[in-house]
């Protein structure tokens, strides 16, 4: 099946998984039914922050499993694919539930294209508790569609481990840049950063969709997990390094998007490299001006990166993350 074909079967099971979650009131008896109105409510916050994303994590997870399957010469059936595009969705869905809050604690404005959801003027702090219910209901699917599956208590354990730990890498990304507040410079380090990568997205966008193909494909070694997650945390933090590069230095028209890094303050791959390498005076200026929401302020930024060599080191950086993964892969 090509990519293409697998992305339209993908948005169909959506729909699916929708009408499952939130049954139309002529379909509603008994507690169902006196609930009609926050379920309604709840349609309204995942068509609205749920689907429109690239749903990267969720196909990887559909892809993931076709390809162990024609790796073990075996033709999924129709049924099964199914339950795979279920399972991606369900990461789909975690990952509405982070945006949702992160977009709260960042004070966005705009998400793919869109106003945040709590920046909608009938949502406002009613996103803290429509949060909560995507999360949940995100477990909700996962007991609808595999509750009787061998795997899913692994899957459930998995879920439960990946949200604790990008909890852990949230909290150290706020504490980095606290709202109205300056960047707590004194905290933007290699490790730190390293680290928030690795919990905050690694994790939930990488090692999770490959993980859960694993368990429904029956693959449930911890050998074997634990030497996918290795390949996986490399791989999120290459990702991660090169959208931090191209939200500095990337052309909009490319990437299809304005950088908003600088001017947020980000603790975020180039400017914990020019803090590595920047002498005292260059350490002031960019300390000065980081986190303004100022074109002045962000071009001398940009100054100094170019001055120190950022462009060099994300060249380097690069080339050396992609050999590793390339002989974890062989190895």
């Amino acid at each position: 099946m090509s990519s293409e074909t697998e992305s339209i079967e993908f948005d169909k099971t959506f729909d699916k998984i929708l009408s499952a979650l939130t049954p139309a009131s002529s379909d509603t008896t008994g507690a169902a039914h006196e609930l009609i109105e926050p379920i309604e409510w709840l349609k309204q916050c995942l068509v609205y922050n749920v689907p429109h994303g690239k749903r990267n994590r969720g196909l990887a997870c559909v892809q993931t499993y076709r390809i162990i399957a024609e790796q073990r010469g075996v033709e999924p059936s129709d049924g099964d694919m199914e339950l795979a595009r279920i399972l991606g969705w369900t990461v789909e869905i975690l990952q509405a539930f982070f945006l949702i809050v992160d977009d709260m604690m960042d004070q966005s404005v705009t998400r793919r294209g869109q106003s945040c959801w709590y920046k909608l003027p009938y949502v406002g702090l009613m996103s803290c508790n429509d949060s909560i219910m995507v999360d949940q209901h995100m477990y909700r699917v996962l007991r609808l569609y595999f509750s009787d599956k061998p795997y899913y208590q692994k899957i459930v354990d998995l879920y439960h481990e990946i949200s604790r730990c990008t909890g852990f890498g949230q909290c150290m990304d706020t504490a980095s840049n606290p709202p109205d507040k300056r960047p707590q410079f004194e905290l933007f380090s290699q490790r730190r950063y390293d680290t928030i990568v690795k919990y905050k997205t690694s994790l939930y966008s990488f090692v999770l969709p490959v993980r859960l193909a694993m368990y429904m494909s029956g693959i449930d070694l911890e050998s074997e997990h634990k030497y996918a997650e290795d390949i996986l945390l490399k791989i999120g933090h290459l990702f991660q390094v090169q959208d931090d590069y191209l939200d500095c230095f990337g052309d909009p028209d490319v990437i299809g998007k304005i950088g908003t890094d600088i001017e947020e303050g980000k603790c975020c791959w180039p400017i914990v490299q020019a803090f590595r390498v920047c002498n005292r005076d260059q350490r002031a200026t960019l300390e000065a001006n980081y986190g303004l929401k100022d074109g002045d302020s962000v071009a001398k930024v940009k100054d100094i990166y170019r001055g120190l060599g950022v462009k060099e080191m994300f060249a380097d950086e690069e080339e050396r993350y992609y050999k590793e993964i390339c002989v974890a892969i062989e190895g």
